[in-house]
């Protein structure tokens, strides 16, 4: 009963930052919004209340949240979850969040990139995550799409024992282009249609949140935004062999959109040799004169995991 006031209490003490307040901080400590970063920071107090509900938090999670900023998020979310692990590459303001909520027990902050290169999650990120991790974030721009599929790569591979790494991503909820929300729940014939909607359909579940427009975050950006939330389905995943495979295919199939899959055939840069490759079409009943754009995920994993029996060249 304490507890359950306590977290009452933690989370009527938390509010949203206003525009003039993060101005304010960010003006002290001499710093503004950093567009190589991707940092627009969300003011509207009723959608950062619609990311928080979509999250769905019940105050027993380890919470990831990428890009903290100047804490706004990271408030509500230390009032509504066992932990927070804040990752911020932004020196300057990771000084700002250390100097306001430094001292709140709950938090750690870890001044680093959640990224190790274009394929990988930061080493370092991996070994502070406990076992079961949520993930909410008002993402910045320039990572989120790597990010998102990253996290539910390195679900499956936790939970099929190929890595050492044993954390389980198993919700994101999350800020994000609309381009890309559109991308995450797009299927096949769709124009937006691509690896990241394969990886999302074949390894989690989407819920799309409401439309966030350019004017709710400073400074604004040039598209709007969408919240997003996926849960990660270990039943679903459990069928798919190697997300590396796969990941391999998707880049290959996709590099040449609008040509016949049967293309890949013929590409000398491709991981695999010709009869491996055509032994996988047929594998997955894929039409060798089909685009990538209309190959179902069904299919690409049916192939990823044919060709996970093949070593690369």
């Amino acid at each position: 009963m304490l507890w359950i006031l306590l977290q009452l209490l933690g989370r009527r003490a938390a509010t949203v930052q206003t525009l003039t307040e993060i101005r304010h901080l960010l003006a002290e400590a001499h710093l503004r919004p950093n567009k190589q970063f991707g940092q627009n920071f969300l003011v509207d107090r009723n959608l950062m209340g619609k990311v928080l509900d979509l999250a769905d938090l019940t105050g027993t999670e380890h919470v990831l949240e990428v890009g903290p900023g100047t804490g706004s998020l990271t408030e509500e979310l230390l009032a509504r979850a066992a932990n927070v692990l804040a990752v911020e590459i932004d020196h300057g303001l990771a000084a700002v969040l250390r100097e306001r909520l430094g001292h709140r027990p709950g938090l750690r902050l870890m001044e680093a990139d959640i990224l190790c290169g274009k394929h990988a999650l930061s080493p370092e990120v991996l070994a502070a995550l406990p076992g079961t991790v949520h993930v909410v974030a008002n993402l910045p721009y320039n990572i989120a799409t790597p990010l998102i599929a990253l996290c539910l790569c390195a679900s499956h591979a936790a939970r099929s024992g190929r890595s050492p790494q044993a954390s389980t991503f198993q919700r994101l909820t999350f800020t994000v282009q609309r381009e890309v929300a559109d991308r995450l729940a797009a299927g096949p014939g769709s124009k937006t249609y691509g690896p990241l909607s394969v990886t999302v359909a074949l390894l989690g579940r989407i819920t799309p949140g409401p439309v966030v427009p350019a004017a709710a975050f400073w400074p604004p950006p040039n598209v709007a935004s969408r919240i997003v939330r996926i849960d990660f389905d270990p039943v679903a995943a459990a069928d798919l062999t190697d997300t590396d495979v796969l990941r391999r295919l998707l880049v290959l199939a996709f590099s040449q959109r609008r040509k016949q899959i049967g293309s890949v055939l013929r590409r000398k840069d491709a991981a695999w040799p010709a009869d491996a490759l055509a032994g996988a079409l047929q594998a997955a009943g894929i039409d060798r004169t089909a685009r990538p754009e209309r190959v179902a995920p069904g299919q690409f994993r049916l192939a990823a995991n044919a060709l996970a029996e093949t070593p690369p060249h």
